[in-house]
């Protein structure tokens, strides 16, 4: 249940309805609550405040209707500037970047900020009202201008002017390639803290490794659907496997690619097998469409490696982006030798060891950061430069001597 939340809260925040769903929620009983006030309060008070003024129904009218129009029309050219500039990003960049720019959270709040008060200025503009007498029916109304909410209305407005003159110096600046790659830098660097936090004391220090527990794992998990990986709840699946008194042992990791039928998991033997336990185990394990990087480090990483590869392509040949990509990965690389690779076993509190997860080593790093950029960096002499002083930059400052001999060959196939 756990990786299914993340993944929902994850599609949530990429979203582009959330947020200015909530905004138009928030407008919609300031609207209801402002109307109150005014019907409890009456308009006297504005002649005691040199801000206000006593509008009348038709000047009201014509002011909420102005800015209701213009803040529709405004939403609308918005949105329209949100998906130019996002069509262009990806289209140099990489579509897989485009959730980037969905995530922005500037650009929804814009967006729910026009929205939101087109919505609120029709709200109050539906209660207003002049003296009316009807002299068939003998009644007589009289006019009601909730002068508060009009306040309210003028203060949003403002609010949008605001907004929108920040969303232009927001949009040419979000899809600047140097903010696109500190934007990943930032991703990265959260993702290496969450998944391999810092450790205490000396982290490469040398201790005796425990045997390797034996077990019969004589029960396959195979997927039901196919797609990507998208996060495991080891939380589950450890109070599965310890419920069950067994060991649970996965084959795939977040971002791999599951096809049906595929085996993902085995699970040490069980008198009392069943088809309930194996959907014990699927339900620990999400499935997606789509790769997303909320337990899948390298998805992050590959969003580099994916701009630097086609900077250095002869359709854009930018070599200057490729190097701004090498930059920020040896910046990565300096982070990982800082930190301490966890073990795959996993044990309950009784020391038991319950889950066995794949193992993630510093090659796999090297080869996701390193080696799939190499066939492309040796095509320009420029770039091969540059990418070998920012790895022996990166020796230079790492303690990490696995991870040094294996940057320490990547160097030299690139001199080769």
């Amino acid at each position: 249940m756990r990786a299914y939340l993340q993944q929902l809260v994850y599609r949530i925040q990429g979203s582009y309805w959330f947020i200015p769903s909530l905004m138009v929620i928030a407008a919609f009983v300031l609207s209801q609550g402002a109307i109150w006030v005014d019907r409890a309060i009456g308009n006297e008070w504005t002649k005691e405040f040199w801000f206000t003024s006593m509008n009348q129904p038709d000047g009201a009218r014509a002011f909420l209707a102005t800015v209701a129009g213009s803040m529709i029309t405004v939403a609308g050219v918005t949105f329209s500037l949100t998906i130019l500039a996002v069509s262009h990003a990806t289209s140099h960049f990489g579509p897989r970047l485009l959730d980037n720019f969905m995530r922005d959270r500037g650009n929804q709040i814009t967006l729910g900020t026009f929205v939101a008060t087109f919505l609120y200025c029709l709200l109050v503009l539906r209660v207003i009202r002049g003296n009316w007498e009807s002299t068939a029916m003998g009644v007589t109304m009289e006019a009601f201008v909730p002068q508060f909410a009009l306040i309210i209305a003028l203060v949003l407005t403002i609010a949008s002017v605001a907004e929108l003159i920040y969303f232009i110096h927001h949009v040419p600046d979000s899809i600047h390639i140097s903010t696109v790659l500190q934007r990943l830098a930032t991703d990265m660097t959260a993702k290496f803290d969450e998944l391999y936090p810092e450790t205490l004391g000396d982290p490469f220090a040398v201790k005796s490794k425990q045997p390797e527990p034996e077990f019969d794992f004589r029960h396959r998990v195979q997927a039901t659907r196919s797609g990507y990986l998208q996060g495991v709840d080891d939380t589950e699946l450890l109070a599965f496997a310890r419920a069950n008194a067994t060991a649970v042992r996965l084959l795939r990791r977040p971002g791999d690619f599951i096809r049906e039928n595929e085996v993902i998991a085995e699970v040490a033997a069980l008198e009392d097998w069943s088809d309930d336990h194996a959907d014990q185990v699927r339900h620990g394990v999400t499935i997606g469409s789509i790769r997303t990087p909320t337990q899948d480090v390298f998805f992050v990483l590959n969003r580099f490696v994916e701009v630097a590869t086609r900077a250095l392509s002869p359709g854009v040949n930018d070599p200057f982006t490729a190097m701004q990509c090498i930059d920020w990965l040896s910046v990565g690389l300096v982070k990982l030798a800082e930190r301490k690779i966890p073990s795959s076993h996993r044990t309950d509190c009784d020391g038991n060891v319950r889950i066995i997860t794949t193992e993630v080593t510093h090659s796999d790093f090297v080869e996701s950061m390193l080696s799939q950029l190499v066939p492309y960096v040796k095509r320009d002499r420029n770039v091969t430069r540059y990418f070998v002083s920012s790895l022996q930059k990166v020796t230079a400052i790492s303690k990490n001597e696995s991870l040094n001999d294996l940057i320490g060959d990547q160097i030299e196939h690139l001199q080769q």
